[in-house]
């Protein structure tokens, strides 16, 4: 593991687990016309890492559909990576609009706490610079504390 890989923990806002919940993808805005069912590969309370078959632009207004605790939660694409050499996939990053646990996930890791602490988390740690360089994929860099997985003890 290179030194590229380590991330501190005090740049995590929440514990970033793999989870395939399904979903669909949906564009926003009616310049790119988008709409996709996919499966997350990991997620926290900020967003989610997605796999799909076209790369969106960084930024743009999307809604994620068929999830356990909503009927639609709006979101923006946050990186997008393609995944081989092939282009046939993209990992795509996904910011949610609002903090939550919108995947349903239960239990839950003890620092996705409430939606009012994770709104309030998210909104000192947007001034917190970046440590992910142009192009990389942010998702590669996990916590040092490891990874929590929902029904093991």
């Amino acid at each position: 593991m290179d030194s590229t890989e380590k991330s501190p923990d005090s740049g995590r806002r929440s514990t970033r687990i793999r989870a395939q919940i399904p979903l669909r993808v949906t564009s926003l805005d009616p310049a790119t016309p988008f709409s996709e069912c996919g499966h997350t590969l990991v997620l926290n309370t900020q967003g989610c890492g997605v796999r799909l078959s076209r790369a969106l632009e960084p930024g743009l207004a999307v809604s994620l559909d068929d999830l356990p605790s909503r009927k639609s939660v709006p979101a923006r694409i946050a990186n997008c990576v393609p995944l081989g050499s092939g282009g046939q996939w993209w990992m795509v990053g996904i910011a949610l609009d609002e903090p939550g646990n919108v995947w349903g996930v239960h239990p839950a890791p003890a620092d996705w706490g409430s939606e009012g602490a994770m709104a309030t988390a998210a909104a000192s740690a947007s001034s917190t610079p970046s440590t992910t360089k142009s192009g990389e994929w942010p998702y590669r860099q996990f916590s040092s504390r490891g990874e929590f997985h929902p029904g093991k003890r």
